[in-house]
């Protein structure tokens, strides 16, 4: 579906030009693709420390280590896969074959973190058996998690190079990212409250129940999506068949698990069959009414894509060289960090501060982090329709000014004021909701305005390298965190046993982590917002050099011809 550029629009004077409008099955499809990596995401951050500590028995430097060791084994795979992804020709495109091929490992490594294997008798044999294995398991899922995320992530600018039209869709991407974090909480709090008492079965039902609702999401975009000039992975004689037998069978699911729940049968299976169906319907549903936006299949399409085919593969080093003197993308690796190093602190030191500090159940605290996200979710279509009026940079400083207030009172928070503790958590969302939406959004800027200064097209690229030292910087954050609480004397609880009191000392730890330490990185965030150079004008003023570059070529070529 297509339409006109406005009259103000600084490349409609530009016959040649079309707006790239994307479908609405489109856009649902695409925003699923970030469901299950954000699931993963979300449990893993909000939970898998705590985990360690107070369900397998680790100690907090142990803990951090395995955490800070999936991160920098992350980091090293996010450049490689970008630009392996960026150099693969297939007939279905660069990026799509890898969520393909990564979608089944991802599902089955992530489950696997939630299991505690017995080594040894001994305790401190056993633990260090522990570390071996949840090292070992991190490190490979965090290599599914790479092949499968950051090809998706690399698909904003093949998809659409509309200014507006890609904040739509990262507002979609963004939708479906927040939502499955806080349906990962609700089903924490349901599965915890199944189980009281049996944290292994607890997390044990989470894990499990989360991979498969991951496999199914990635999978939906994967083989609905198709890119710019290529054939769809799913043919489109068989599409509406597929469709429609996946709306049946996601049907059937949804009328068995509502039985199941009226029966009052199986309690982790009845949750599994309504939430795989809906998903199934949903998925064929997309299948069924796909009609391929003509920007993605006509002529112009089809040579964008021999054009990047044909682009010769420039070496590593050369490419991190351009890469790093590329002075607006240092900008936004820099506002990433400190937007993802405050929302990653405060989610993985959250749980401690609600069960030790504030004193509450640990069945309160899916609660308090729902209050977070769906704040987050409901502010992220308020901050689309604020940024399409005043940009990017106004938006991000005004969500993290806020942020920044809500950590400041959860530090002074005191124990018994859980009124005030569900405030500030909601407060605490409408800055996070920023850190989802426009971070992610400035990326395609970028890529844009390296394209005009080289004339090549390097997605791939960007995004790994971004995520690569975004990830660096958290890995030495929750190294650090992890090393703390274990210098302020925290104790972690030995599996079966009852949670042990904190010392002062380690309840001041966990305070510091929850207030100031996010403040820092948060104004720091906003200095380098400030100094952005890339404005709604710039932008304008790169995308019009691209068109007449592109027309520009395209004359050449007929008169060559």
């Amino acid at each position: 579906m297509t339409s006109s550029p406005s009259s103000d629009s600084p490349l409609a004077a530009s016959p040649d030009h079309v707006v790239e409008r994307l479908n609405f099955t489109t856009k649902l499809a695409y925003g699923a693709g970030d469901l299950g990596p954000a699931i993963t995401a979300n449990v893993l951050v909000f939970f898998l420390l705590y985990f360690f500590t107070n369900v397998a028995g680790l100690s907090a430097g142990l803990a951090s280590s395995v955490l800070a060791i999936g991160k920098i084994s992350d980091a090293i795979n996010d450049p490689i896969t970008g630009i392996l992804s960026d150099r693969t020709r297939t007939r279905w495109g660069r990026r799509l074959p890898w969520m393909v091929g990564g979608a089944i490992p991802f599902s089955v490594l992530f489950f696997l973190q939630w299991l505690v294997p017995e080594f040894s008798p001994d305790p401190a044999v056993n633990q260090w058996g522990l570390f071996a294995y949840y090292v070992i398991v991190a490190i490979l899922f965090n290599l599914a998690y790479t092949a499968v995320n950051l090809p998706y992530t690399a698909l904003t600018p093949e998809l659409t190079q509309d200014y507006n039209e890609r904040t739509g869709l990262n507002s979609f991407r963004m939708a479906f990212s927040i939502s499955g974090s806080i349906l990962s909480l609700i089903l924490a709090q349901i599965l915890f409250g199944l189980y009281p008492g049996d944290p292994l079965m607890q997390y044990w039902a989470l894990g499990l129940l989360c991979s498969l609702i991951s496999v199914v999401a990635i999978l939906w975009c994967a083989l609905r999506i198709r890119e710019r000039g290529a054939d769809p992975i799913i043919p489109a004689s068989i599409r509406q068949g597929l469709g429609y037998g996946l709306i049946g069978a996601g049907g059937l699911g949804v009328f068995l698990g509502v039985s199941w729940i009226v029966g009052g049968a199986s309690r982790w299976g009845m949750i599994a069959a309504v939430l795989l169906g809906v998903l199934g319907v949903a998925f064929g549903i997309t299948l069924v009414f796909s009609t391929p936006e003509a920007h993605l299949v006509g002529e112009v399409a089809q040579k964008a894509r021999s054009l990047a085919a044909a682009a010769p593969n420039v070496p590593i080093l050369t490419q991190l060289n351009v890469v790093l003197k590329t002075k607006p993308f240092l900008f936004v690796i820099g506002i990433y960090l400190c937007s993802w190093l405050a929302v990653q602190l405060t989610a993985s030191i959250l749980i401690y501060f609600v069960v030790s500090w504030m004193n509450l159940p640990e069945e309160a605290f899916p609660g308090v982090a729902i209050a977070v996200q769906g704040t987050a979710l409901v502010m992220l279509f308020v901050w689309k329709q604020v940024s399409d009026r005043v940009g990017k940079k106004i938006v991000y400083a005004l969500g993290t000014s806020i942020w920044i207030i809500a950590q400041g009172g959860l530090f002074f928070l005191q124990p018994g004021q859980v009124t005030a503790l569900y405030l500030l958590a909601s407060l605490a969302g409408c800055g996070v909701s920023v850190a989802y939406l426009i971070p992610w959004s400035m990326v395609p800027d970028i890529i844009e305005w390296d394209e005009l200064n080289t004339g090549q097209r390097r997605e791939g690229v960007f995004y790994g390298f971004m995520v690569l030292l975004q990830k660096f910087g958290l890995a030495l954050a929750l190294f650090l965190v992890g090393q703390g609480l274990d210098y302020a004397g925290f104790v972690e609880r030995a599996p079966g046993e009852p949670l042990p009191v904190q010392p002062d000392s380690a309840l001041t730890a966990i305070r510091l982590v929850v207030g100031p330490f996010p403040i820092v990185v948060l104004l720091l965030g906003l200095i380098l917002v400030y100094f952005y150079p890339i404005t709604r004008s710039v932008h304008d003023d790169i995308r019009r050099q691209l068109a007449e570059r592109l027309a520009q070529q395209k004359l050449q070529a007929e008169e060559n011809a």
